[in-house]
């Protein structure tokens, strides 16, 4: 009776062995699956970087072109209207010369309400007057020489003839001055 016994455990211990054996080859086809999965997943993780990468260097890209050309729209805009102003400016100018009637008057003062419009309009988009004060250093970024007079100090403003705009932080056209140069 005990040769049955062991002869039945030596069986059963095969049989174990063989399922083993058996879930060891599952364990290790699941293992060879899960770093396949695992793989794939870092290829998938890594595209899903570079494509976001791809789409923020791109939107940064879009916003970059927007600014600048709403920048080159505004500073379009501005030159082509900084003449008007100095034109309305000029005739402004010559209503103090000029002996109105009441009408003409209303009219002129008129003139000088659509110039404030217009310099407000300005503003709001950016443009800045600048007025250089006379006696201060001369410039070349901000101010073009008209004319040179001679005078005890060099590289001074004298008078002022048109003022400067600047977008933002860029010139758009420089004052217009008469500067001095010593004898």
């Amino acid at each position: 009776m005990f040769m049955k016994k062991n002869i039945n455990t030596k069986g059963v211990q095969e049989k174990n062995a063989d399922r083993d054996k058996e879930l060891e080859a599952k364990i290790a086809q699941l293992a060879v699956a899960i770093d396949a999965v695992e793989d794939e997943k870092l290829v998938v993780t890594n595209q899903l970087k570079r494509a976001l990468a791809d789409y923020q260097n791109l939107e940064a890209n879009s916003n970059k072109r927007v600014s600048l050309l709403y920048m080159q729209s505004r500073k379009s805009l501005a030159e082509k209207l900084i003449p008007i102003v100095d034109d309305l400016t000029m005739a402004i100018k010559s209503k103090e010369e000029i002996k109105f009637d009441q009408s003409s008057l209303a009219w002129a003062n008129g003139v000088v309400g659509i110039l404030n419009n217009i310099e407000k309009s300005l503003e709001d988009i950016g443009l800045r007057k600048f007025i250089p004060e006379k006696g201060s250093k001369f410039d070349p970024q901000l101010h073009e020489a008209i004319t040179v007079i001679e005078d005890k100090i060099s590289g001074v403003i004298f008078d002022v003839i048109q003022p400067g705009y600047v977008l933002d932080d860029t010139v758009i056209r420089p004052s217009r001055v008469v500067v001095t140069k010593s004898k």
